[in-house]
C-alpha cells in the first residue's frame, strides 16, 4: 500500500485562485523538482521527520505525526476537521501521484478536491484528472522563479486540465520581460477559455505597483474576459 510524505495538515480559507474566500482543508505533500525563488513552502525541499496536524481547526495549534500517511490515516485526520473541501498541495503533489491514485477514490465523494499544481507533470496529471473537481495550475514566469522556462510543459499540462474546470494562476513581479508577455500571450490565444489569475508575488509593499499594474494592464486590455488580478489574500487576513 503506497504512503504519501506530508509536510502538514490545516484549516484555512483559501487565498488564492477562483475559489478563494472558501474555508478548505489543505493537505500540503513533501517535493518538488522545482525551486521557485518565491516559494513559500522552504520545508519542501528539505529532509523532514515528521508532520504537522492542525488541530483543533482554525487554531493555529499543531500536532507532530510521522511523516508518511497511508490512505486511511490521512482520512482520519481529514475526518477530524469536518470541512467538506480539500486544497491538495504541496511542494507538488502530482510526484506522489502513485498515493493519489489511491487515496482519492476512498473520498467517496464527500468532498470537493482542488488539486493545486506546478503545471508540469502531466502524465501525472493524466492519471488522476478524473478523480479531482478542480485543478490550479501554474504559469511559470522565468524571471519570478529563478527557474527554466516551461512553455511546452505547461502547453501538455494545460491540454489535460482542461478536461475538468481548472483555472492558470500567473505568479509575477515588476521583472516580467517582453519575451515572458509574448509566451504568456501566445498561451492564452491557445486556451481561450481558461481563466488566468495573475497573483503578484508577496509581499506587495516591497513590490514596484506601478510596474506591476503595467504589466497586468496589456493582458487585461488584450484578454478582459479571462484574466483576474487576485493577491494572496489570506496574507491581508493574517491567515495560515
Amino acid at each position: 500500500m503506497p504512503t504519501a510524505k506530508i509536510i502538514e495538515i490545516f484549516s484555512s480559507i483559501q487565498g488564492e485562485g477562483v475559489w478563494v474566500g472558501r474555508p478548505q482543508v489543505f493537505v500540503r505533500f513533501h517535493g518538488c523538482k522545482l525551486q521557485c525563488g518565491y516559494c513559500d513552502t522552504p520545508l519542501t525541499h528539505h529532509s523532514i521527520t515528521s508532520a504537522h496536524v492542525e488541530f483543533p481547526p482554525f487554531s493555529k495549534k499543531f500536532e507532530n505525526y510521522p511523516l508518511a500517511f497511508t490512505a486511511d490515516e490521512l482520512n482520519r485526520q481529514l475526518r477530524r476537521f469536518e470541512i467538506p473541501s480539500l486544497a491538495i498541495t504541496g511542494g507538488e503533489p502530482l510526484e506522489q501521484v502513485d498515493f493519489l491514485r489511491e487515496w482519492l477514490p476512498t473520498l467517496e465523494g464527500k468532498y470537493d478536491v482542488l488539486l493545486e499544481t506546478s503545471g508540469v507533470e502531466a502524465e501525472a496529471l493524466q492519471r488522476v484528472i478524473g478523480l479531482v473537481d478542480m485543478v490550479s495550475l501554474d504559469v511559470k514566469i522565468p524571471s519570478a522563479t529563478g527557474e527554466i522556462p516551461y512553455w511546452e510543459e505547461h502547453q501538455k499540462f494545460i491540454n489535460v486540465a482542461v478536461q475538468k474546470p481548472c483555472y492558470a494562476k500567473v505568479v509575477f513581479d515588476e521583472g516580467m520581460n517582453d519575451q515572458e508577455i509574448n509566451e504568456l500571450k501566445n498561451l492564452m490565444e491557445t486556451f481561450p477559455s481558461l481563466c488566468f489569475v495573475f497573483q503578484p508575488v508577496s509581499p506587495l509593499p516591497r513590490r514596484d505597483m506601478k510596474r506591476i499594474f503595467a504589466v497586468f494592464g496589456r493582458f487585461s486590455a488584450l484578454f478582459p474576459k479571462q484574466v483576474r488580478l487576485i493577491p494572496q489574500t489570506h496574507k491581508f487576513l493574517s491567515i495560515l
